[in-house]
């Protein structure tokens, strides 16, 4: 997982608009759905999974689910607070439900848009699975977010093999690892960022303490 980068300008005019009409309720628009991508590089906010491509046939699977931090059945007074909103994956892989799909009316107290989560999360090289040194956020994601699901694992496992053999070719310098580096946390040209970057990011920040 990494900081989502939350900020009032990204939120929509239209949103704003609309939240502030009298007895308006939460029905997601693709304005905000569209604002929350691009806010997250369009990747899942927990899992880190690439959202899937927009459906046009309303018959077919749903590409994305807008979650709520604090969750609307419980906080209705933050139902149309664009601070307490992400996006997620469908939350449903290898039929096994995990992100929104497993947190169903339930809040996430995980600190998504602060720095400090981050830097309780490590990683397992061998297995791909994630956890947090702190015991109640690290309950969170196993038992709420089901994010170590057996599929999740090993996607990110692949993520972090990618880079691992690319480092392995030849001895790499501090600089070349720091650039490395920025190119896992930055979005590319097209908005987006590499999906289950966490993985990476944490892997190449050890590598680089490890250096200097």
């Amino acid at each position: 997982m990494i900081r989502i980068n939350k900020r009032a300008a990204n939120e929509p005019q239209s949103w704003k608009d609309y939240k502030n009409t009298p007895g308006a309720k939460y029905a997601p628009s693709g304005d905000l759905r569209n604002a929350l991508l691009s806010e997250q590089g369009c990747i899942c906010a927990f899992c880190m999974r690439r959202i899937p491509v927009v459906k046009r046939d309303p018959q077919e699977a749903e590409f994305s689910k807008i979650a709520h931090i604090l969750s609307r059945g419980r906080h209705t007074y933050r139902e149309l607070d664009y601070d307490n909103m992400v996006i997620c994956c469908p939350g449903n892989i290898n039929g096994t439900a995990h992100c929104d799909k497993s947190q169903g009316g339930n809040d996430i107290t995980l600190p998504v848009f602060n720095i400090q989560l981050q830097q309780t999360i490590t990683y397992k090289n061998y297995d791909g699975s994630i956890k947090s040194s702190n015991d109640d956020w690290d309950r969170e994601i196993n038992d709420r977010l089901c994010l170590n699901n057996v599929l999740l694992q090993m996607n990110r496992k692949q993520a972090l093999e990618g880079i691992r053999m690319i480092l392995e070719k030849k001895k790499w310098t501090s600089a070349e690892i720091g650039n490395k580096l920025e190119e896992w946390s930055s979005f590319d040209a097209e908005g987006k960022l590499k999906p289950y970057c966490g993985i990476v990011i944490w892997y190449l920040e050890k590598k680089l303490r490890q250096i200097l």
